[in-house]
């Protein structure tokens, strides 16, 4: 195990650096206007763009455990910044994209960038906090770099719209080019954790090994990490239908279009801040069953109505996956060892990435065939059977006994 020897005081100035980071790494005024860009412009099918990003989430399902890995062994700073600078070269890969060959080298990057900041970032934070002594404020202060990072794709949402109008779309992505090498910058400067010299860490297959063992042992982790997961996919697959669904509702590219896509991001702040709160009233795994069950409301109101007043359900499947993402690692970092601590949250995005990948295609095929509205019933079905899945674990899992942590968030919260 890998110990802190003593407080760092140097490590308090991790937590505003991280909260920078996340707003810059999602300021990017090209999320409004990237499916307009592939599809209107480029001349990709909605079906041929999510195929695409199936295979940035196959990507993630190859590399997230071993860069988690990595992580643990070489740094979880230094795997952040290299991640940030990574998402950069596909950015400018992607506003090169002319053909589907291009388009899939960029999002194969994308994966490569993702997967080295997924688990260690969440890691680092928690391991800044366990040095400064505050270990207990991790859904808090994770939930406030979730919003951050919501609000950063608000502001750059606001900004895109007028942007792609003015200037073109292709423009809106070079901007974010740049915004993503300032995030690098950030995470470069971020201080590395120390730990106990005698205690060395452990090779990156050994780390993988360890990792997974530590998520098959413990019942209260494989079911948080197999429930959160889903949740999260099902909630997550909605992106894909919010601009087609403007689009088909006859609403162009320009300032509504962008104001219309706001509350959806807006919705993710407040599900972020929110998490921590609603973990201690709760308790991490009802959480979940809850965040599931209201997403399945939402996905049957998207379904049934055949406006655009459709589009108010939109905000509730960004508030509760954002919602899912601070509670459910915060549960898992109380309960794994620091020195495998990114590679067990890599393989929690691991098992987000395997259970996204088909539903994408299959979303994308479903707006294309029939209607956004149908790939909205089709993915509230999904996770209908998730949340059925989940109550069923769950009272399994209670039955046999969940052997929770010894610090939970209502322990820290006392």
């Amino acid at each position: 195990m890998l110990v802190t020897t003593r407080p760092q005081p140097s490590l308090a100035r991790n937590v505003p650096l991280y909260y920078l980071f996340n707003f810059l790494r999602d300021f990017q005024i090209w999320i409004p206007v990237w499916v307009v860009f592939l599809t209107l412009e480029q001349g990709f099918s909605l079906t041929e763009v999510t195929a695409a990003d199936a295979c940035f989430l196959i990507g993630i399902v190859v590399l997230e455990v071993p860069t988690g890995a990595v992580a643990d062994r070489w740094g979880r700073s230094r795997s952040v910044g290299l991640g940030a600078l990574l998402l950069a070269v596909a950015i400018g890969i992607f506003a090169l994209t002319t053909s589907f060959t291009i388009l899939l080298a960029s999002f194969l990057t994308w994966s490569l960038a993702h997967a080295l900041m997924s688990g260690a970032d969440m890691a680092l934070l928690y391991d800044s906090l366990k040095g400064l002594g505050r270990e207990a404020e991790y859904e808090r202060r994770a939930g406030l770099g979730g919003a951050l990072a919501w609000a950063g794709a608000a502001m750059g949402t606001l900004f895109g719209g007028p942007v792609a109008a003015w200037l073109g779309t292709e423009a809106t992505i070079w901007a974010g080019v740049v915004t993503t090498v300032l995030a690098a910058c950030v995470a470069f400067a971020m201080v590395e954790p120390t730990y106990d010299r005698h205690e060395a860490r452990p090779g990156v297959l050994e780390n993988v090994r360890i990792a997974a063992k530590a998520i098959t042992g413990d019942a209260g982790i494989r079911w948080m990490v197999l429930l959160s997961a889903g949740v999260m996919a099902a909630m997550g697959s909605a992106m894909y239908l919010v601009q087609p669904y403007l689009l088909a509702n006859g609403v162009e590219v320009g300032i509504v279009f962008s104001l219309l896509q706001v509350p959806q991001l807006l919705g993710g702040m407040a599900g972020s801040l929110l998490a921590y709160r609603a973990a201690r009233m709760l308790g991490e795994r009802r959480v979940i069953v809850v965040c599931g069950a209201i997403g399945v409301g939402a996905y049957a109101g998207a379904a049934a109505v055949t406006t655009l007043g459709g589009f108010v359900f939109i905000p509730i499947f960004a508030l509760f996956e954002a919602l899912t993402l601070p509670v459910s690692s915060g549960y898992i970092n109380r309960r794994v060892e620091s020195a495998q601590r990114a590679t067990v949250l890599s393989m929690h995005s691991f098992a987000a990435s395997v259970m996204r990948a088909p539903l994408a295609v299959a979303t994308g095929m479903a707006a294309d065939a029939h209607s956004p509205r149908w790939a909205f019933g089709m993915l509230g079905v999904v996770l209908l059977a998730v949340v059925v899945a989940g109550v069923l674990a769950w009272g399994h899992w209670g039955r046999r006994g969940s052997g929770e942590p010894a610090l939970t968030v209502a322990d820290a919260a006392g």
